[in-house]
């Protein structure tokens, strides 16, 4: 025992002017207990090293001045670090004290974790890496137990994620790998071949361990579960990581590919940071599971919010995975233009056959294909923008759609269970009068053409509600309901120009459903109005519609074309063509009369322009343009007449240093080919969707975390 913590520490003990008040981990090299700082009047997490450390200078030396340098990375997601240093012979650092636990404590409590919450952790613990490895520390023992989370006292928010334990894996300590006394410097169920090889290590070593914890996160075990821990190392320097998908069925085969890169033997052959893997990964990961882990339904990072048919499907350079890298790409030089252009902020518009890139129109068949954007966690840089007037209603609940009828009077809003109504007056923000309850859910909605109805989707279809029995708070507001047999996840709605039929996306099913509105209406809702399923790409989400089409968004990443004509007839074969359109499409805007869709792409935050009649008869051309904005964007709409486009940056990942805000586009700037995001209106946390009241001066953006609506005067808008 004597190269570990003694034993006898007890509660009421002074360590370093630190109180002991309850040990709460131990380890082979340290141990942990909550204590109290009287100097500060605080709790803290003092860690106590083994007392050999502090017997090799030379980590003793290393240790402090790691500790110190990782205080001072500045990423909400490192443990903060109050204090490191030596007394009476003992090593120890003092940290925050988390409440909440470790993963790996989460883990062995509720067994896999749903894959939002997956998702979540892995993006935070990446922030903190990549934050740690731009200063040159590496952590060398990134594992579960090693990431701290802090709950929420937001109702469906994620915890907050630290990771600790900087500074107490040494290259000091470290012989080959192994301490002197046999002890291996790191933990096997997560250490990379390099690291077991006692070879040189940058970050992508940590990246090795992240992917190994986001293998155990997702299964309930790291992946090399063996008696021995020879073979344990073995398995790291010899074996292909196994499959997720035994475990994990519901996940697409895009996982293994995702954890196998990240897990490459050579380091060479992984992502080149921590966050890329965690970019790549969150596409995969977009789905709502049940079981142990998972969050509740409302949960405001998810949007609850393949080749189909006889579709054309067009695959440019594939985004995630172990696919190409860009720099193999077969135009590498095509594609650094366009990175370069969308780190800029700007837009990029394929070079025209005539060759000076300055029409507005749809570029020729000759010219050049736009390939879609990457996976990334980057953002456009701009200034906020001052002298818009805005006014906000609370609402009861966090809101996700909204919509405005013809005249403007009243305008409603999605708040979980219920649709809240609300009345247009003398000031900018509407006034909440009442809501109605639906069954479940609400999410996406839409008026009909005739202004009598709202169509809200919710569980396997959507919930018919009377415009004016809302309105007025008479009679029965809830006209019926439209089911569709085994599908689930209502996310969005769009009805046909004529209003007798009505398409709700259905993002666990990966089908968007076919009603015929107008046949309940008129004689009793029912099951037979239910006509069919479109078939998609995974967790189709976003769908918007312009004469004879609809143009459907999947967060796999496409962007589909669906007749209407067919889909009303016979929906197996409506979808007339499928592309590539970036990491997460997540919304659809129709623009310049039914000409271009834009496309909101949240993995890759960015804005994309789609010609509409190329995605018809030339879909490799069809993007047009590109644009970088904020943080995972979602709803966008137009503004100023159409030559502004708004963007909804919803920061769903809490990302450290990043804050929700509205993106301003210059359409015209984006579709020449110039720099076009104009600059940000900060707004509160996860902004979802938008509607645009009839006199198009004003804009209601539905702001989730928050729980309001907000209305923003876009006439000031420059």
């Amino acid at each position: 025992m004597s190269d570990q913590v003694p034993q006898d520490f007890r509660a009421g003990s002074l360590v370093a002017g630190y109180r002991l008040e309850e040990r709460i981990g131990q380890g082979g090299m340290a141990a942990v207990f909550r204590a109290y700082d009287s100097r500060l009047d605080r709790r803290v997490a003092l860690k106590i090293l083994s007392p050999s450390l502090a017997l090799d200078d030379a980590f003793r030396l290393r240790f402090i001045r790691e500790s110190r340098a990782a205080a001072a990375v500045e990423d909400a997601h490192i443990i903060p670090v109050f204090e490191a240093g030596e007394s009476d012979g003992l090593l120890f650092i003092a940290m925050r004290y988390v409440r909440g636990g470790d993963v790996r404590s989460l883990i062995r409590q509720a067994g896999p974790l749903s894959a939002g919450r997956v998702a979540e952790i892995v993006s935070q613990a990446a922030s903190a890496l990549d934050a740690a490895h731009a200063i040159g520390l590496v952590h060398r023992d990134v594992k579960p137990a090693n990431m701290l989370l802090e709950p929420s006292s937001v109702v469906d928010r994620p915890e907050h994620v630290y990771l600790s334990d900087f500074g107490l894996s040494k290259d000091a300590l470290a012989v080959s790998g192994l301490t002197e006394s046999g002890q291996f410097l790191g933990t096997l169920d997560y250490v990379s071949p390099e690291q077991i090889e006692g070879r040189p290590l940058d970050g992508r070593s940590d990246q090795y361990s992240l992917a190994c914890s986001a293998f155990e996160m997702l299964c309930g075990q790291p992946p090399f579960r063996r008696e021995q821990g020879v073979s344990v190392m073995y398995a790291h320097l010899s074996e292909p990581p196994p499959s997720v998908r035994p475990h994990r069925p519901e996940l697409s085969a895009e996982i293994d590919v995702v954890i196998a890169k990240a897990m490459a033997k050579a380091a060479d052959d992984r992502y080149a940071t921590c966050r890329e893997f965690a970019a790549a990964l969150l596409p995969v990961l977009e789905v709502v599971g049940s079981g142990p882990g998972t969050r509740p339904a409302s949960n405001p990072e998810a949007d609850v919010d393949g080749p189909t048919g006889p579709a054309t499907v067009v695959m440019a350079e594939p985004e995630t995975g172990s696919r190409r890298q860009w720099w193999r790409s077969p135009a590498p030089v095509a594609g650094l233009c366009v990175l370069a252009l969308l780190l800029a902020g700007g837009g990029f518009l394929a070079a025209r056959a005539r060759g000076d890139g300055g029409s507005e129109h749809p570029p020729s068949t000759k010219a050049a294909a736009l390939a879609p954007p990457r996976c990334t966690t980057a953002t456009a840089r701009a200034a906020n923008l001052t002298g818009v007037a805005r006014a906000t209603t609370a609402l009861p609940g966090g809101p996700f759609g909204v919509a405005v009828t013809a005249n403007g009077g009243y305008s409603f809003v999605t708040t979980g269970n219920a649709v809240a109504v609300l009345r247009s007056g003398t000031g900018l923000a509407p006034t909440l009068v009442r809501t109605v309850r639906v069954h479940g859910a609400g999410k996406g909605l839409a008026v009909t053409p005739d202004g009598l109805y709202l169509v809200v989707a919710d569980g396997s279809g959507a919930v018919v509600v009377s415009v004016a029995a809302a309105e007025d708070g008479t009679g029965k507001p809830v006209a019926g309901t439209l089911t569709s047999p085994a599908g689930s996840g209502a996310v969005e709605v769009a009805i046909s120009a004529d209003g007798k039929f009505a398409f709700v996306t259905l993002q666990n099913s990966a089908r968007m459903a076919v009603f015929n509105l107008g046949a309940g209406l008129a004689r009793g809702f029912g099951r037979a109005d239910f006509v069919g399923y479109v078939p998609l790409a995974a967790q189709p989400v976003g769908v918007a519609s312009h004469d004879a089409y609809l143009y459907v968004t999947s967060l796999a990443g496409t962007l589909s074309v669906v007749s209407i004509s067919r889909a009303e007839a016979s929906p197996a074969r409506a979808v007339a063509a499928t592309v590539r359109a970036g990491c997460g499409a997540a919304r659809a805007l129709i623009a310049d009369n039914g000409k271009v869709v834009w496309v909101t792409a949240r993995q890759s935050d960015a804005l994309l322009a789609f010609s509409t009649a190329q995605l018809r008869t030339d879909p490799k051309h069809a993007l047009i343009a590109s644009v970088m904005v904020g943080e995972t964007p979602l709803g966008e709409t137009l503004a100023d007449h159409g030559s502004r486009i708004i963007v909804a940056d919803a920061n769903l990942y809490h990302l450290a240093g990043v804050t929700s805000n509205l993106a301003v586009i210059s359409t015209a700037k984006a579709l020449s080919g110039k720099p076009a995001l104009l600059g940000y209106l900060p707004v509160g946390p996860i902004p979802r969707q938008f509607a645009l009241e009839p006199a198009g001066t004003t804009v209601l953006v539905t702001v989730q975390g928050a729980h309001e609506l907000e209305a923003i005067d876009v006439g000031g808008l420059r």
